[in-house]
């Protein structure tokens, strides 16, 4: 076959991973392939929680708020922003429309008067019980695949990805940070 008419190999892209559990074959084509899957699968969790939100009127942020705050008797403030993983400063903007709504209610807590509770108003409850028969449907499909031992491995898997990806976000800003760092001095030996 002449040369001309030979397709140019492509050169194969960095490794995006480094450690050997993660690697097949000395490629990371079935990391990336993991990461384009949970990526997809987020994308549809957050379809799901999205359209429940619509089905009673909130924002997608105000239902995980409703859903947390609805399983306790009162929750901090603090503690819903770091289970959702948000900011109290945001947290307290949302749960004040919610509470504005008659959807939530606020008060302070008994041990501590600083910290703000949030709990369910019984119009947030009836809203729960209303939206539940399409929960149901929905997450009995979300999460067909999975019996009782599955499912108890991906909860542990899942708290464990979340405590590695909380760590992964920090480096990143510190790498981040670094690197603003030695592109301002490239820039500075360029000029």
């Amino acid at each position: 076959m002449p040369a001309s008419m030979a397709r140019a190999r492509k050169k194969s892209s960095p490794l995006t991973v480094s450690r050997p559990a993660l690697l097949s074959k000395g490629g990371d084509e079935a990391f990336r392939g993991l990461i384009h899957d949970l990526i997809a699968y987020g994308h549809k969790l957050d379809a799901c929680r999205d359209a429940f939100a619509a089905i009673v009127g909130i924002s997608g942020v105000q239902y995980e708020i409703l859903m947390l705050v609805s399983r306790a008797q009162g929750v901090p403030v603090g503690e819903v922003a770091a289970r959702l993983h948000r900011s109290g400063a945001f947290i307290t903007i949302e749960a004040n429309r919610l509470a504005e709504r008659g959807i939530l209610e606020k008060g302070a807590d008994p041990s501590d008067g600083r910290k703000v509770l949030l709990k369910s108003s019984a119009k947030g409850l009836a809203l729960l019980e209303r939206l539940a028969p399409f929960q149901v449907r929905v997450n009995d499909v979300l999460f067909e695949s999975l019996d009782a031992t599955r499912f108890r491995e991906l909860r542990k898997l899942a708290r464990e990805l979340v405590a590695s990806g909380d760590r992964a976000v920090a480096m990143l800003e510190l790498l981040l940070h670094e690197a603003k760092a030695d592109s301002s001095r490239h820039e500075a030996k360029a000029a």
